[in-house]
């Protein structure tokens, strides 16, 4: 049954899920999908990161725009979901804080913001760039799996920032991009572990048969 909260009841309720995408799976579309139906949410924003500041080290493989590529091809049968460069356009390091902030200038002041996160992700939230702040400009959806303590994360924060996350279980579908990356480089399948585009379209470019580190930089996509 689909979670109805007042705060937002006057707007639109937007879910936000970020992420490499490196590249993006059926785990990541189940999630969206599942806070989008129980929080009734209008729409979800899939946004491509550029340089993750709260993941010191972590490069994506792959360049945004064919990251953006296989998420736009990923998302196309459902008209509740579409994909933002807002990250890949900003210059530096891409802040959370600064992303949602710039989301909810462009969606305006009546939409209700949900970020879409792991569970685990609200285990070190305050570490982040301004994370305290977080709470305030959006609400959050963690996503947890069977068997994940969630009062070691909910004891992380206050009592009212644990007012502020919407706790939502997930089937563990263990679907990891970097498993999905090593299949493709050492020719085992994919397929049914992500949308059949997104896996034509690894095949048709050649795409993660190199090591990591090294980059691709062809893509047919053109704007957003």
């Amino acid at each position: 049954m689909p979670l109805m909260l007042a705060s937002g009841e006057m707007g639109r309720k937007i879910g936000l899920m970020g992420g490499t995408f490196d590249p993006i799976h059926l785990g990541h579309l189940f999630i969206a999908e599942a806070a989008r139906v129980h929080c009734d949410l209008d729409e979800v924003i899939f946004f491509p990161n550029g340089t993750p500041a709260h993941a010191e080290g972590k490069t994506a493989q792959l360049d945004a725009e064919i990251r953006l590529e296989l998420t736009q091809i990923a998302i196309q049968s459902n008209p509740h979901f579409r994909a933002s460069r807002i990250e890949m356009e900003r210059q530096g390091k891409s802040f959370a804080f600064d992303t949602i902030n710039q989301f909810q200038v462009e969606l305006g002041p009546k939409t209700e913001l949900f970020f879409i996160v792991g569970a685990d992700s609200m285990l070190d939230i305050l570490t982040w760039y301004r994370g305290g702040e977080l709470f305030e400009l959006c609400r959050f959806v963690a996503a947890s799996r069977p068997g994940f303590d969630l009062e070691i994360a909910k004891s992380r924060l206050t009592a009212a920032q644990r007012e502020r996350v919407v706790w939502l279980e997930v089937p563990g579908l263990h679907i990891a991009s970097r498993d999905l990356r090593a299949r493709v480089r050492n020719g085992e399948p994919i397929r049914y572990l992500v949308p059949d585009g997104v896996a034509t379209r690894i095949a048709e470019l050649g795409l993660y048969r190199e090591k990591s580190g090294e980059y691709h930089t062809e893509s047919t996509l053109h704007g957003n």
